[in-house]
Order: C-alpha cells, then structure tokens, then sequence
C-alpha cells in the first residue's frame, strides 16, 4: 500500500512538473484568467486535461501504434498549426483594438463549452502524449515503484498524472488571475498581443514539426 502510494505520488509529481513548460494551452488559460474569465480558464484545462487522458487510455488499451505513424503524427501538427495559428491571428486583432475585447470576445471568453472545446481542440492535436504515458511507464518501473502495470496500477498511473497536469494549470490561471490587478488596460492589451504572436510562434513549431515526422 504505502509503495502504491509513493507511485501515486511520483507520478503526480511528475504530471505536475510536465505541464509546466509553455504551450499553447498554458498561453490560452493565461489569456482568460488575465481577462477575468477564471471559470472559462477551468473550463479549459478540464478540456485539455480530459484529452491528455484520452491519450493515456489509447497508450495503454487502444491503438497507439496507428497513432505514432510518421504520417499520422504530421497530420495531427499541422492541424495542431492550423487551429493555433488561427487563434493566434485573432487574440492579435482583439490586442491591437482601441478596446480590450469587443462585446463578442467577451461573451466568447466567457462561453465554457467554447473554453472546454478549446483547451481538448489544442490538446488533441499533440499525439506525442502517447509517448509520454508510455515512457513514464517504462521509468518507474525502472525505479522499481512498480512491476508492471495491472488493470489498477494503469488506472492509479493515469488519474494521477492527469491530477498532476491539472493542478499546474490550475494554480497558473489562479495566478494570473491575482495578477490582474497589477496591469492597466493598455498592458493587458499589450499582453494578449504577446499572447497571440507566441501562438502563432507555437504554430510554426508545429509545422516543423509536421515537415520533420514526414521526413
């Protein structure tokens, strides 16, 4: 039980610290709570996390090996391109109006299924979750936490990892959201244009990325 729990642990552990580096979902939840839309941030992460799971489960009971094809994997970045691209595009225009958003960003904001299908659309498109699963898998069994994965330990494996993804994200949005009050409405317009040119980084990222696997 307590070597059980010292895996659950690890692995929240390590979940957490994955989430950490930016990408486009950390930019996307960053960009609500920084408005006010702290509900619509959740909303998101609980969409990007479920995808993330979604990966596990195929990593460990679904058809992973269809799924890290080359030609499968360019497919998924350059759709991953597309969307971030064109997110990017458009956080830009909303940044550079006179106004912080106009009345319809704000209620696009403040749509939670729209939040939710955005944070599984960005997540989605990143396939190399499946990778990730399976190496963390490898690891601790390397480390001897455990011996192999049954029914229960994968189950443990994956709610914990995905708690781990969700809390960083969770603690980002809160953050940024207590942030707010420090910037006027010129720097938090200034910061949604730097939010969409780093998208817009992000999708030329991917598109190397879809070049390469084709390769």
């Amino acid at each position: 039980m307590l070597k059980l729990l010292l895996f659950g642990t690890c692995v929240y552990c390590v979940g957490f610290a994955a989430a950490i580096p930016v990408g486009a979902t950390q930019l996307e939840i960053a960009r609500r709570a920084i408005n006010g839309y702290l509900s619509s941030a959740f909303m998101l992460i609980a969409g990007s996390v479920l995808s993330d799971t979604f990966y596990g489960v195929i990593a460990f009971w679904g058809i992973a090996p269809f799924l890290q094809e080359p030609k499968v994997v360019a497919i998924f970045w350059i759709v991953g391109a597309v969307i971030t691209f064109a997110i990017g595009i458009w956080i830009i225009r909303q940044g550079r109006s006179q106004q912080v958003m106009d009345n319809r960003s704000h209620q696009s904001l403040k749509k939670l299924n729209v939040a939710f299908f955005t944070g599984f659309s960005l997540a989605i498109t990143n396939p190399l979750m499946i990778a990730w699963w399976l190496m963390g898998a490898e690891f601790f069994k390397h480390l001897g936490l455990i011996e192999k994965l049954t029914t229960s330990n994968t189950v443990l494996y994956l709610t914990a990892g995905a708690a781990g993804i969700a809390s960083y994200l969770s603690v980002l949005a809160i953050g940024v959201s207590k942030a707010k009050k420090f910037f006027s409405t010129h720097g938090i317009r200034r910061i949604t244009v730097g939010f969409g040119v780093s998208l817009l980084v992000i999708a030329a990222y991917f598109t190397l990325r879809s070049i390469t696997a084709l390769r």
